[in-house]
């Protein structure tokens, strides 16, 4: 990220403003680490989403039929556009209900590879946000804009790739068709990095509607969830043009976020050169991921996490290297040990309290 002088103030400023009243660590039962027995989470109705923001759709497909001529054929389950032309985004809230004031934030991104994951964001917000919420930290599934089009499938593959796999899969720098298609998807990319941006700014805007501390949100994802996570953390000054809600007022600042989990994401380089989005100042990621990562080349995550260590800036990752579970399924086979290094993380970095074990610098796999 550029220009990160002010941030590197504001980050300070937080710190000192909240480190004298900091408890010191209360073991990995305590709130914000286990969960907590008195904690039953409320999540906001599947069918009573939040609109939260509006923008320009990226989907030449919305509200028509969606994966057309794949067997798969679905009406669109994102509501209509708005009067203006603009997507409605919504989020579904996991709330700990348990009457603590200025609580810590997660806003918790599906995957789906910019294109599939419509109309996930409830589940994540009922599993993975609720444990979240268990544990004390207000969740927030956010939906953001994503573009079903469709250009290959694979053998065998009952489902329809996202444009963004196809690109991956086929590399062909050069050639016409590619280089367009590249485009297109690190487009998506960006609006999606946008959208989180943009979300991050109106829960901050409303942190005393949701009972949440404004220096202490925190954003999560899987996969393409996990990018768009990293993006946040990395590339908070790029926050486009769309004024999604009222009072939006394109703070970079206030797009920040405080810290950044990932499972099975890395910070993409469009042009294939050098990390230079990420600078001093930056926030702090926890990821994991696979090195068989068949969606997400480890490679990618590696040089996120070098760079960024270059960099001088907090960067844990958890490589297991003999595995080729993506996402949510590597998510789910390492739970107890990433829960304690994500809790571990948000504890520390938030902060939440002192006395927490100091960041991790394991080496990437050979």
């Amino acid at each position: 990220m550029r220009s990160p002088r002010v941030l590197v103030g504001l980050t300070l400023g937080l710190v000192l403003a909240t480190a004298a009243c900091v408890p010191p660590n209360p073991g990995p039962t305590g709130l914000y680490l286990g969960k907590q027995a008195n904690i039953n989470p409320v999540v906001t109705p599947r069918t009573q989403p939040v609109v939260w923001g509006s923008a320009p759709p990226i989907d030449a497909n919305y509200g028509g039929t969606l994966y057309a001529g794949t067997g798969m054929e679905i009406q669109d389950p994102r509501p209509p556009l708005l009067a203006n032309g603009n997507e409605p985004l919504r989020l579904w809230v996991a709330d700990p209900a348990n009457g603590v004031k200025n609580r810590p934030a997660i806003i918790w991104l599906h995957g789906g590879g910019f294109a599939v994951g419509i109309d996930s964001m409830y589940g994540l917000a009922a599993s993975t946000g609720f444990e979240y919420a268990q544990r004390g930290y207000v969740g927030f599934s956010v939906e953001y804009r994503t573009d079903t089009t469709l250009v290959a499938r694979y053998a065998g593959d009952p489902r329809p790739p996202s444009l963004c796999q196809w690109v991956q899969d086929n590399q062909s720098p050069g050639d016409p068709t590619w280089e367009a298609r590249r485009l297109q998807c690190a487009r998506n990319i960006v609006a999606a990095q946008r959208d989180a941006l943009a979300a991050v700014r109106w829960i901050r805007a409303n942190a005393a509607r949701f009972g949440v501390d404004p220096a202490k949100i925190a954003v999560g994802g899987f996969s393409a969830g996990a990018v768009t996570a990293l993006n946040v953390a990395y590339r908070s000054n790029d926050v486009g043009a769309t004024r999604y809600f009222a009072g939006d007022d394109l703070s970079p600042i206030a797009s920040r976020a405080q810290a950044a989990l990932a499972a099975s994401g890395c910070l993409y380089s469009f042009d294939g050169g050098p990390l230079t989005d990420i600078g001093a100042g930056d926030a702090p990621i926890s990821a994991i991921h696979s090195k068989g990562d068949p969606a997400v080349p480890y490679s990618c995550i590696a040089a996120t996490v070098t760079t960024a260590r270059a960099k001088g800036l907090v960067a844990e990752l958890s490589s297991y290297c003999t595995s080729s579970l993506h996402a949510n399924k590597l998510y789910d086979a390492t739970k107890q040990a990433t829960d304690e290094q994500w809790t571990t993380f948000l504890a520390r970095e938030l902060p939440l309290y002192t006395g927490m074990r100091p960041p991790s610098t394991d080496p990437v796999c050979p």
